[in-house]
């Protein structure tokens, strides 16, 4: 079942931070307009940290993944711990990705 998440994740997480590219890009603010600029510097400055964090993790992840295959084809025999790091630095990217979703979500609500 764990497996099974792991291409819908990945590609729900990517599609999550183009389409937050283009928020940025478009528009000046990305938060609600009566929401505390304090919280909304707060909020930002975590959502900036968690996409590099996430694009860290997706770069470990493919090069682990296409190290794991390198070496399984040159040796003929399978190498687990590129396969491993691939998986968690993945799993990691989805993770860092469903935070800032999670952000961005909370910061574009009507405050109460």
């Amino acid at each position: 079942m764990l497996l099974f998440a792991f291409p819908f994740g990945m590609i729900i997480s990517l599609a999550f931070w183009i389409y937050l590219g283009v928020i940025l890009r478009k528009r000046e603010r990305v938060f609600h307009e009566e929401i505390d600029p304090g919280l909304a510097k707060k909020q930002l400055k975590s959502l900036k940290t968690l996409s590099i964090a996430a694009g860290i993790s997706f770069a470990i992840a493919i090069v682990g993944i296409i190290m794991h295959n390198v070496q399984s084809g040159l040796l003929e025999t399978e190498e687990t711990l590129y396969f491993f790091i691939g998986i968690v630095a993945s799993y990691l990217f989805i993770l860092a990705s469903g935070s800032g979703l999670v952000i961005f979500i909370n910061g574009r609500q009507k405050p109460i």
